[in-house]
């Protein structure tokens, strides 16, 4: 974000008599380009360039981690392995925010009104038959569910689901970038779904390839949370890294003047999944395995400001990190839009679903992100 303020910052320092013929020369190459090609009695351009628009979001994500490992040797009533799966399910949050763009190519900021704390920063660049798409989202939360399962050393299968309060919040980053390329921009437009840069006049649809990179961040390697950690097996931070490919189909319905209605849908295959998982070496777990000290106080061992424990839990002493690379997987991308035209007007609002896997050793997951866009524009 702080190196596109100083490009912006940059151009609009450039001597003032070129500057107005460089962004003239930009503006008709951009101009051509997105009606280069189209048939005009499906695809048209307003004559207005600019879209303006002030727009909604409503937004939830969904982080579900499974971990296993040897219960028996820290919990005097279990046999075997233990189950620990914490589900981060985000309040539904609303955003509030604005973009701006020339013919599909533009920026757009939202920032948190409600739910949990975060923001989103878009960036898209759009033509006829190709488009890139830059989305960042970041928020935190201090409210998991978990569910855990052990067996009892009398047999009996436990199990049970609850909140756990994190004292410091787990902070959650998703980026992701995505490009496609369609086989029928003559005819089908994917800009008039999604930036209302040109006009989709008559039904038609495309097949489409398209490729997907993400990176999620997932640190919850706080000292107060000392406990949690312990049961994710001393893992305190996971960063996953995705690349993937896919063929899709979409499709752009017009069943009146100025009436659009899009959806499509492209599953992907991950041709390159890397994980980076630090672990942790901390007291707390020698304490837990250890015969002296069987019954534990976890305040005994976490940092509270306000009292300063003799022993503490301190990730950053011994921390080291592992990294592993995942079998291929399936990952969706699937999105629905709407939007009505009216004059130099616009409405739209649209859905997103994104859903990302990763598993390691005894550790998997997934991550669920959807978000519904609503928003007002016009043209100028």
């Amino acid at each position: 974000m702080k190196k596109l303020i100083f490009l912006l910052t940059v151009f609009c320092c450039v001597d003032a008599a070129a500057q107005p013929e460089f962004v003239k020369k930009i503006g008709c190459f951009i101009d051509s380009m997105s009606v280069r090609g189209v048939d005009r009695r499906y695809i048209d351009a307003p004559e207005k360039p600019w879209q303006v628009m002030v727009q909604g979001n409503i937004n939830q994500s969904d982080v579900h981690i499974k971990s296993q490992f040897d219960g028996s040797a820290m919990f005097e009533d279990v046999k075997g392995m233990f189950t620990w799966e914490p589900c981060v399910k985000t309040d539904v949050s609303s955003y509030v925010g604005f973009w701006a763009g020339y013919r599909g190519y533009g920026l757009g900021y939202s920032v948190n009104v409600g739910g949990n704390k975060g923001s989103l920063f878009k960036l898209g660049a759009t033509g006829g038959s190709y488009g890139v798409n830059l989305r960042i989202h970041r928020f935190e939360t201090d409210e998991p569910t978990v569910h855990f399962e052990y067996d009892d050393i009398s047999g009996n299968h436990e199990s049970g689901d609850g909140h756990y309060y994190l004292i410091d919040p787990m902070y959650v980053k998703v980026v992701s970038l995505d490009g496609y390329y369609l086989f029928n921009g003559k005819r089908f437009s994917y800009c008039a779904a999604y930036d209302q840069s040109v006009f989709q006049k008559r039904s038609a649809g495309s097949f489409m390839v398209g490729a997907m990179y993400y990176k999620s961040t997932i640190i919850y390697d706080n000292n107060p949370d000392a406990d949690f950690i312990l049961m994710m097996n001393d893992i305190g931070k996971i960063k996953q890294y995705q690349f993937a490919i896919g063929p899709g189909y979409a499709y752009n319905f017009v069943p009146c003047k100025g009436l659009l209605i899009s959806a499509m849908a492209m599953p992907m295959i991950t041709v390159s999944n890397k994980i980076d998982v630090w672990h942790y070496n901390s007291n707390l777990r020698k304490a837990a395995l250890s015969d002296d000290d069987a019954d534990i106080d976890i305040e005994d061992y976490v940092i509270y400001p306000s009292e300063g424990a003799n022993k503490i839990y301190s990730p950053y002493e011994k921390e080291f990190k592992t990294s592993h690379r995942s079998d291929a997987t399936v990952i969706l991308d699937a999105r629905l839009s709407v939007t009505y035209n009216t004059g130099n007007w616009f409405f739209n609002t649209y859905a997103l679903l994104n859903r990302f896997r990763f598993e390691f050793d005894t550790t998997k997951g997934h991550l669920t992100d959807w978000s519904i866009n609503a928003c007002v524009g016009i043209r100028l």
